[in-house]
């Protein structure tokens, strides 16, 4: 391979590459994972606005609707986010596989390498952290829909 620079070993670079390109696809699972909760809760958001405006609820079920409502789009932002962020992990990691597979032309390219590749994993954590924080106010909206029945069974 009279084309690669001597000090070069493309199978080491090759091996390099695989670290990243790993990362990517923790991505894409995590990516497939928060895009399933954004469809779950988009429905649910759907469904609610139906019964509030089709069906004849009572005052305080709409009430309780609204609370609800308050609660989803909050978890919807924060998986938005998450996705939005989890998108920006995967583009940093396939980045840092391209630069490396570039290093062999260009060695200056892999001082990025590390550095694209931590703010990948920062990425990924605070994404991470997104989707506690929706779980968290998963528990919310649950314990909102689940109020009158329970208060049903205290005043039996």
């Amino acid at each position: 391979m009279s084309w690669l620079p001597e000090a070069i070993d493309p199978l080491r670079v090759v091996a390099s590459a695989v670290s990243p390109v790993v990362m990517v696809s923790a991505a894409a699972i995590l990516i497939s994972g928060v895009n399933a909760r954004y469809i779950s809760i988009s429905d649910r958001v759907r469904n609610l606005t139906r019964e509030f405006r089709r069906e004849s609820p009572t005052e305080e079920r709409r009430k309780n609707i609204r609370r609800q409502m308050l609660v989803f789009h909050r978890r919807l932002h924060l998986v938005s986010w998450a996705t939005r962020v989890l998108y920006a992990a995967a583009g940093c990691f396939v980045s840092v596989a391209v630069l490396i597979g570039a290093s062999v032309w260009r060695r200056a390219t892999e001082n990025a390498t590390l550095p694209i590749f931590l703010v990948g994993v920062v990425l990924t954590i605070a994404a991470i952290v997104l989707q506690v924080l929706e779980l968290q106010s998963s528990n919310r909206t649950i314990d909102l829909e689940s109020a009158d029945v329970f208060a049903e069974e205290e005043g039996s």
